[in-house]
């Protein structure tokens, strides 16, 4: 009888030990928690490339959807908020007439961790400007880099750097 005891003894310890260990595992890696909540590459690409569709000529995009309260971008001597960059374009445009905007984005880095992610891209603009009635096209290049972080749930930019390279390329 003493040893039968002993063996269910030892069994429960053994049992015991096992869930506290497998507890223990569950709870310090979160093996339930939902991948979801993961930021994704994709999800970096797919809202800096809504930001910059919803700055197009007659986008019906809304650029706050995209960007933080506290957005930043430093480019041309900022940093500005968005609204004090896009005055600081339309006072260099004069009477020059934007036509469309269109961006192409390509040459990607990005690194993500928990709720934050940083991508550098290479972004090839090609601009149309009425300039005295005449349609002018010119394609500037920056290289770019932004800092995104988890809004709310949402995914949206806090900080852009912008350097135009143009020049340097023509050389």
């Amino acid at each position: 009888m003493k040893n039968i005891l002993n063996y269910r003894f030892g069994f429960y310890l053994l049992i015991g030990v096992l869930l506290g260990i497998f507890t223990m595992y569950i709870l310090e890696e979160n093996v339930f928690d939902d991948d979801d909540d993961e930021i994704s590459e994709e999800q970096v690409i797919q809202t800096i490339t809504n930001f910059f569709s919803s700055i197009e000529v007659g986008s019906d995009l809304d650029t706050g959807d995209y960007i933080t309260e506290d957005f930043k971008i430093v480019e041309l001597g900022g940093p500005y908020t968005l609204n004090e960059f896009w005055d600081l374009i339309a006072e260099s445009q004069g009477d020059n007439i934007p036509i469309s905007r269109k961006w192409d984005l390509s040459n990607w880095i990005i690194s993500i961790d928990e709720e934050s992610a940083h991508a550098s891209y290479k972004n090839n603009g090609t601009f149309v400007t009425s300039i005295d009635g005449e349609e002018v096209t010119s394609n500037p290049v920056w290289l770019e880099s932004g800092y995104l972080i988890l809004d709310d749930d949402e995914l949206k930019i806090k900080y852009f750097q912008s350097e135009e390279v143009s020049d340097y390329l023509s050389n």
